[in-house]
């Protein structure tokens, strides 16, 4: 029997895992326009199209019941904006204008048969190994903005110094929002964000603009500016690679942030075409076509489960359209969103585990190479793509060497391919 009284707890759950997960993407929606300003496309409209894009997105996802958020990628605007804008010299119209034929191609593709044949090309280890390749990437997210590890000439990164506030007010959340989890206090991410935010304030380390608040504008800067014709042939052969990159690059990053939902494969299918069909429509208004995000997790690892939790999280979006001033600041001292970072992180960890433990693996080396290149390529790269690629590649390789690539579908062979032309591009 389900009483009233827990029926609204269960309501109230999962509207606050749309609020975490919605405060975990706002630093996203500064990182992206200071992006996309590089190649001269205007700061203010920019981040209006980016919000206006993730709101609808999000909103899409609920109509077709999975409460996941969708917004632009970091790591496909670093790509689109350093490899293919500043490297290339394409002006961010014709980014724009590969970000719409992308998602053409990608919807054409998710609406045809073919598209289960795509979904089958990823070996199944990999796939139970995903939720935990997000997990770290979003724990060594959440160490990095805090500081507590940074950037070394010796190696990867190292510890950072303590005494800088961002490096121990980050500890002191992640340790208050971990014992919290311990004792399975519920609401514990939302708590840890809470009191981080509130030792932040009061010790002066964060503070409001005097101005927090401003109309959204640039809209009429950005929107409809796409440019599908390139000024000649060169151009024409790096908008090419572009969108090519893309359809990989792009559709595998949706394809493995949908591995954290329970395996409902209807579900996921059309999740994968609304997202692309979202992306053209955010090509058309101004915005990198929206992802996936891996910080989905985030308000799944907080018990989101239905309708409520899209809510939340397109409020909290709708609201961000007038906070602009609000985010920048919140973007120079992130501290605030680490506890709920690291502590989604950790519960996508343990559910990986947990599912190996009630239908274990054969660890071959085959397998073993695949979970290494995923849980490492994948955070320390933050680019869910790269770890997915450097498992698929090495799978089908190490299998291929041990007389078993007769064994491996032919998709899967031909996903490897495409993998290492990525890479190989990336590299020029």
């Amino acid at each position: 029997m389900t009483f009233h009284g827990e029926k609204q707890q269960a309501k109230w759950r999962d509207f606050a895992a749309g609020i975490i997960m919605g405060i975990s993407m706002l630093p996203v929606f500064v990182l992206v326009p200071l992006m996309l300003r590089e190649v001269g496309m205007d700061f203010a409209g920019a981040y209006t199209a980016a919000i206006l894009a993730a709101l609808l997105g999000t909103l899409v996802m609920g109509l077709v019941h999975v409460p996941l958020a969708v917004m632009p990628s970091v790591a496909v605007s670093s790509y689109l904006v350093y490899l293919t804008g500043i490297s290339q010299g394409l002006s961010w119209q014709q980014l724009l204008g590969a970000g719409f034929v992308a998602s053409g191609v990608e919807l054409l593709f998710a609406c045809l048969p073919v598209s289960r044949y795509c979904r089958e090309a990823v070996p199944p280890v990999i796939c139970r190994l995903i939720p935990g390749g997000i997990g770290v990437m979003l724990i060594t997210m959440g160490l990095i903005q805090s500081r507590i590890l940074i950037r070394s000439p010796w190696n990867v990164s190292m510890l950072g110094n303590f005494q800088d506030p961002m490096a121990y007010l980050g500890l002191m959340g992640i340790l208050l929002t971990l014992v919290m989890m311990a004792m399975q206090f519920r609401g514990a991410l939302l708590f840890g964000f809470m009191l981080t935010t509130a030792v932040s304030f009061a010790e002066g380390f964060w503070a409001l603009p005097d101005a927090p608040f401003m109309l959204p504008e640039g809209l009429d800067k950005v929107a409809w500016q796409l440019n599908l014709l390139p000024g000649n042939d060169s151009e024409a052969a790096k908008q090419a690679a572009a969108v090519l990159t893309l359809l990989v690059v792009w559709g595998s990053m949706n394809w493995s942030g949908l591995q954290i939902l329970p395996s409902e494969s209807q579900k996921k299918a059309k999740s994968l075409a609304a997202i692309f069909a979202v992306g053209g429509v955010s090509s058309l208004g101004g915005s990198i076509p929206v992802s996936l995000s891996p910080l989905s997790a985030v308000g799944s690892s907080c018990g989101g489960r239905g309708l409520l939790t899209v809510l939340g999280t397109s409020l909290l979006l709708a609201a961000a359209l007038f906070c602009e001033p609000v985010l920048r600041s919140l973007a120079d001292f992130p501290v605030m969103v680490v506890p709920v970072l690291v502590g989604a992180g950790v519960m996508l960890i343990q559910r990986m585990v947990s599912g190996f433990c009630h239908n274990p693996v054969e660890w071959r080396l085959p397998e073993l190479a695949a979970a290494v290149s995923l849980l490492l390529v994948m955070p320390l790269s933050g680019n869910m793509a790269a770890g997915l690629g450097c498992a698929v590649i090495g799978y089908c390789l190490l299998r291929g060497a041990a007389g078993e690539g007769k064994k491996i579908p032919l998709a899967s062979w031909i996903l490897a391919a495409l993998f290492i032309l990525y890479f190989v591009y990336a590299a020029l």
